[in-house]
Order: C-alpha cells, then structure tokens, then sequence
C-alpha cells in the first residue's frame, strides 16, 4: 500500500500512526521520517513543523465537524425560523448519526479527543462545546421570540449542561471502544439529555394558570 503512495501521502500516513501511538506532544518528526523511508528534511519540505502535520491529517474532519453541527441544528427549523420539538427520537437519530461520522474518522478523532495536547487543536473539546452553546442559545432565542416571554437561562448552565453531553458523546473515543459499545448506551443519553432540556424548558416557559 505505502508503495503506491507519493512522498506527502506517505507523510501523512506514518504521521498519524506516531501520532496516534504517542500522541501529540511525544511524536517525533525524526521518527516519521524513519517509518516512510525518508530524510526530515524531506517532510520540512511540506510542512513547516509537526503542528503543521498534525492540522493536516485532522482539519478536514474538523471542518465536517462545523458543518454537522450547523446541519443538525437547522433541522430543527423550519422554513420560517419556527423551532421544532426536542424528542427522544429525533435526539437519538442525531446522536446515531454523529457515532457513524466519529467512527468513520475514529482515528482522527482519537489524535484530537486523546491525543491533541501540545498542538494547535488542544482545545478541540472545548472549541466543539463551544458550538453545542452556540446553537442552544440560538435555539433558546427562536424559543423565546415564538412563545413572546422573556425568560433567561444562565450561560454558566448552558456550558455545563453542554461541557457534560459532549464530553459523555467522546468518552467511547478516549477509551478506545467500538462502535457496537459506543452505542449500547445511546438510548440512555438521549433520554438522559433530551429529558432534562425538556423538563427545563416547560419549567421555564410555563404559562401560570389565570
């Protein structure tokens, strides 16, 4: 196979296997260049420094990952901007979709949950939180304007409630399970999560009796 590869493919591919076997911040450009049978030089040739590798193997599905995320979040619109409900359903057909996508990329995922520390993508955790906030606040704010009431729910809940789902979405890529046991317990998560949101939301936008 690493025959048929030109000299930039070959460096991508032996990049994320030391990458993936030592991580970030212990992968070695020297040992990259020793597993595909050429000089470091030969890979400063492409890339600047083993930052500039690592984004090259990862930012495509980091950028797949914007874009899902701006996806599922307009399905829950419709033409006119009207949000629809939060189901269990259509919380789990979601979360089914995201486990595919994560481990269709299941190595990339790993180098950027369990192995990103020291590069420029250390945050990627954070930096997907931070588009899980985006899209409830969004969310909350369509909420908002159709049922005409004025009701705030705090940007330190919001970040915790949404640090807590992603962070339980990725433990099976830190622990390095399998697809089938990534998803033993998607059941529980979406009525875990989607429960909760819903129970918050009617507290908030109940209309006391006259």
């Amino acid at each position: 196979m690493t025959d048929e590869m030109n000299t930039q493919e070959k460096i991508l591919h032996f990049g994320k296997q030391d990458f993936l076997q030592n991580g970030f911040k212990n992968a070695s450009l020297r040992n990259i260049a020793a597993a595909a049978g050429m000089t470091t030089g030969a890979i400063y040739a492409y890339f600047k420094n083993k930052n500039a590798l690592f984004e090259a193997i990862v930012e495509p599905v980091c950028k797949q990952v914007e874009e899902m995320f701006g996806t599922l979040s307009t399905a829950y619109y419709n033409a006119d901007g009207i949000v629809g409900e939060i189901t269990a359903q259509n919380s789990l057909h979601d979360l089914h979709e995201v486990y595919k996508f994560i481990y269709k990329h299941f190595d990339v995922f790993r180098l950027l949950v369990a192995g990103a520390e020291g590069s420029s993508k250390e945050d990627f955790v954070h930096t997907i939180v931070d588009y899980e906030i985006e899209h409830t606040l969004a969310y909350l704010d369509r909420l908002k304007k159709g049922k005409k009431v004025k009701v705030e729910l705090s940007h330190s809940m919001i970040h915790t409630i949404s640090e807590s789902c992603i962070n339980a979405i990725f433990e099976p890529v830190r622990h390095n399970m399998s697809y089938e046991q990534a998803t033993q317990n998607i059941d529980f998560l979406c009525v875990f999560y989607t429960g909760g949101w819903k129970s918050l939301f009617n507290e908030m936008f109940h209309e006391p009796s006259p």
